[in-house]
């Protein structure tokens, strides 16, 4: 039995996992049905998927032992798969709306995953609705489906997981040989981390120094807008203690608005991203007479994959920023956006690349301390909101002929952290995932139109007739 040990990394997404926290991720596929489907297409997928017999990393890893807490966590290799538990076939009243997709993924996504079995699942979700296309403005098939992938995140990113699925899927919509997704070869990593032909810099004395530096700021500073430290997040609603059952809501938007409103107000699509969460927070809390009178911090996981890192597995480095939410005017609210998470780059990028990849266990070990000894929501939090925006792929895929409409995130709340805002772009659409504990933060879907709402007053602010530039 060929046997691995997951990276310290990878490992702790399992060991902070609790009955309150499972700790997976998943994508949110929603299809198109191809012209001339039949009513039989969607059940011939699930046959299709269930008949795979070829198994590739991670798909086929499985823990040697089958509990959260252990010293060494380790997997091995299972090539006897029950598909019928893997690969699972779900309906909605017809015709199904998102408010119903949601209310559904909400359910399956609070679910804990079985530790004696591959750490995914599988859902082909049938009964979608007529629904528009945000990005071509045209109807999309009254007989749409979705399929709710479900990943434990000590088996892959947000990145990496987005890159399994997206290479699965054909760029032709008449492909003959395309394979179900864990059937396509994903490219192990040595040691946990990619092997590179291009040599790394030594690390110098120095080097290590400046992220000693950077870590005890960021612990013990307090901090300001401009420049977050894990002192600076204010208390909040959305820090308390979290329970197993999840709300989930979407919003899309075309990458070419948010790209435009970016360019006018001299601003990255990420500050875009950010203002956007910011704004529709503060209103969210501000109706709840919750908003607290200094500025909500920002978790932004940022990737460490170069563009041709096809592996699985967690390379992600930790950056904080202001989200402004006790500024009111809308612009003044950008700048601190930018000025903060800029800063926050410029911290990371001065350290040297082999060194990225020890940050975020610097930078997160407080938090992930909070989680582990219980304290998590019960003491004041590092941050208050997980935002990410996490790349895709700017041209349509299909699977058996059917053209994928949106793909989005549906993430991980925790103890202290109650709401995960995550984008992923595909196909020119930036789709928004928005996960949070159903106790603790009731109405998602409004603050989903919120971030719509938040969006059209940053295209009038920047973009419209007459919009006056920022000094």
């Amino acid at each position: 039995m060929k046997l691995s040990a997951l990276s310290p990394l990878d490992a702790a997404f399992l060991q902070v996992e609790s009955d309150a926290t499972p700790t997976h991720v998943a994508g949110l596929m929603v299809f198109d049905l191809p012209e001339g489907a039949d009513a039989d297409f969607v059940a011939g997928i699930v046959q299709r998927f269930r008949a795979s017999t070829v198994f590739t990393a991670p798909w086929n890893k499985a823990l040697v032992t089958p509990r959260r807490r252990q010293l060494l966590t380790r997997v091995h290799e299972v090539h006897d798969l029950d598909m019928e538990y893997h690969v699972r076939h779900l309906a909605l009243p017809r015709p199904g709306g998102e408010r119903e997709l949601g209310q559904l993924i909400a359910r399956l996504h609070s679910q804990a995953m079985d530790l004696r079995k591959p750490l995914w699942e599988c859902h082909i979700i049938e009964g979608l609705g007529a629904a528009i296309d945000p990005v071509r403005g045209s109807p999309l098939s009254a007989g749409r489906f979705a399929i709710y992938l479900k990943l434990h995140h000590c088996m892959a990113d947000g990145v990496s997981a987005t890159r399994m699925l997206l290479r699965a899927l054909t760029t032709r919509a008449d492909d003959p040989d395309q394979l179900p997704f864990w059937a396509v070869q994903t490219p192990e990593r040595a040691g946990g981390l990619k092997a590179s032909s291009v040599k790394p810099a030594p690390i110098k004395l120095g080097d290590y120094a400046t992220l000693v530096r950077e870590a005890g700021r960021i612990w013990f500073a307090r901090g300001d807008d401009h420049d977050v430290s894990l002192r600076t997040a204010p208390r909040s609603i959305l820090n308390e203690r979290v329970h197993a059952e999840r709300r989930f809501a979407t919003h899309a938007e075309p990458v070419s608005r948010l790209k435009a409103i970016a360019k006018a107000a001299d601003a990255s699509l990420n500050d875009i991203v950010l203002a956007a969460t910011g704004m529709a927070l503060r209103n969210y809390l501000t109706d709840r007479d919750a908003l607290p009178g200094t500025g909500l911090v920002a978790s932004i996981p940022v990737s460490l994959r170069d563009a041709d890192d096809q592996s699985a597995g967690n390379a992600v480095a930790m950056i904080f920023a202001s989200l402004g939410t006790h500024i009111a005017d809308d612009r003044k609210r950008l700048e601190v956006i930018k000025a903060s998470a800029a800063n926050a780059k410029a911290r990371l990028q001065k350290l040297p690349p082999a060194l990225r990849k020890t940050q975020v266990s610097l930078v997160f070990s407080p938090f992930i301390a909070s989680l582990v000894t219980g304290l998590g929501g019960r003491i004041r939090p590092s941050f208050n909101v997980m935002v990410s925006n996490v790349p895709g792929t700017s041209e349509d895929r299909y699977l058996y002929g059917a053209r994928l409409a949106h793909i989005y995130p549906v993430s991980i709340p925790f103890h202290g952290v109650a709401l995960n805002v995550t984008c992923l772009s595909h196909a020119g659409t930036l789709n928004f995932g928005l996960t949070a504990c159903r106790d603790s933060l009731p109405h998602m879907q409004q603050m989903a139109v919120g971030i719509g709402q938040a969006i059209d007053r940053l295209e009038a602010l920047y973009v419209g007739a007459g919009a006056p530039k920022v000094a």
